[in-house]
């Protein structure tokens, strides 16, 4: 039983309510770093509720995404952690996915884009599976040999730079994780007709002033409050006229580790954001249609 895995809490302005935050926060604490890692090598849920939620959101966003017709503004799902799938009228494609499954979303996509080299953020098996597809990944640390012949360049970047794949546009930037890990992330901002996405992964301590969107105010702003940043400075900064938190409860990381947005740090932020004017701010689980 899957339970509380469809709560609608990624909707538009709606802050989920306390008791909805409080039990994603109990069932993720029953799971421990070690537990995660037996379920990501064998797939067994072991019963616990978390781990039911997160493998029925692989089944659900794949069902999801083969299915929904998209028109003007792309739809947006939230697998885990950072990781999510958009679907334009014209491509699908994937941010920072990692699931126990994420190689299956692979013949599905037609590109991927990664931030940065934590493992947490990008899995070598659903590399592989794109590279050797000859689909593009976008990032600032692969070498995709699988797209890179004479006449076209690799997914490799560390540097500003725009991709075009069919109606999708993205552009790269970098930014820093914290103090000591400078220009670590990729920051990609997304272009589909006049909507744009902008997805920071794990921009961190000190780097507010290096969050740049050079199309605009983004409509939809997949961020990660953790890792230092200043909430109410970035959030004030770019300005988006959506702001959804992701990367919460990390799994593999042990409870309290700075890497987890658990509870006790998700709420303060959540009014931290609000504070510094946006208006609508929600959190994305896993499974969840956000857009």
């Amino acid at each position: 039983m899957v339970g509380a895995a469809t709560m609608a809490v990624g909707k538009p302005g709606v802050i989920p309510a306390e008791d909805e935050i409080s039990a994603w926060q109990r069932d993720t604490e029953l799971v421990s770093a070690a537990t995660y890692t037996q379920y990501m090598a064998d797939g067994d849920t072991r019963g616990f509720v978390a781990l039911e939620r997160l493998e029925a959101a692989a089944e659900k966003v794949m069902r999801e995404a083969r299915e929904a017709a998209v028109h003007d503004v792309p739809a947006v799902w939230s697998v885990y952690n950072m990781g999510y799938v958009v679907k334009t009228r014209e491509s699908l494609f994937a941010i920072d996915l990692v699931h126990r499954r994420d190689a299956e979303f692979a013949p599905m996509l037609d590109f991927a884009l990664v931030t940065h080299n934590h493992r947490d953020h990008w899995r070598s098996g659903f590399y592989r599976a794109m590279d050797g597809a000859g689909k593009t990944v976008v990032s600032n640390f692969l070498d995709n040999f699988g797209v890179r012949n004479w006449r076209r360049d690799g997914g490799y970047t560390r540097a500003r730079k725009v991709f075009k794949f069919k109606d999708v546009e993205v552009r790269t930037s970098l930014v820093d994780h914290n103090d000591y890990l400078v220009d670590f992330t990729t920051a990609f901002e997304v272009k589909v007709g006049e909507w744009t996405l902008f997805h920071t992964g794990d921009a961190g301590l000190g780097t507010e002033h290096k969050l740049e969107t050079a199309w605009g105010r983004p409509d939809l702003w997949l961020f990660f409050p953790g890792c230092g940043i200043d909430v109410k400075k970035a959030v004030g900064k770019v300005a988006a006229k959506r702001v959804v938190f992701g990367h919460l409860w990390e799994l593999g990381h042990r409870h309290g580790h700075k890497g987890r947005l658990d509870e006790p740090l998700i709420r303060p932020r959540l009014v931290q954001a609000r504070e510094a004017g946006c208006n609508d701010v929600s959190l994305a689980f896993w499974g969840d249609r956000i857009a």
